[in-house]
C-alpha cells in the first residue's frame, strides 16, 4: 500500500513538472507575408501581438482581421502540437487525463 502512495505522489511531482514546462513553453507563428507575428505562452495565453507599421497602411481592416485570426489560430494550433510533442517526449507516450 506504502509503495503505490509513493508511486502516486511520484507520478503527481512528474504531472506538475510537465505542466510547469507546458505552461513556460512559447510559440511564435507569423503570417504568410511574415507582417504579423503571434506569441502563445503554454496553449492557450497570447503573449504578443506584432504588426508591421507598414502593412497597417496597405491593408483593409477585414484582410487584417482575416490575416491575424489565421495567425493566431496557427500559433494555437503549434502550441498545442509542441504541448503533446513534450507530454510524449516526458510520458513515453502514455495518454494522461488532465494534461
Amino acid at each position: 500500500m506504502f509503495d503505490k502512495m509513493k508511486q502516486a505522489g511520484s507520478l503527481m511531482k512528474q504531472m506538475n513538472s510537465l505542466k510547469k514546462k507546458i505552461d513556460k513553453l512559447e510559440t511564435l507563428s507569423e503570417s504568410k507575408d511574415g507582417r504579423i507575428q503571434v506569441t502563445i505562452q503554454g496553449t492557450s495565453k497570447i503573449k504578443s501581438i506584432k504588426i508591421d507599421d507598414e502593412l497597417l497602411e496597405n491593408i483593409s481592416s477585414k484582410d487584417l482581421e482575416k490575416s491575424l485570426i489565421n495567425t493566431v489560430n496557427d500559433a494555437l494550433n503549434n502550441a498545442e502540437k509542441s504541448s503533446k510533442q513534450i507530454m510524449s517526449e516526458m510520458t513515453g507516450g502514455l495518454n494522461i487525463p488532465g494534461l
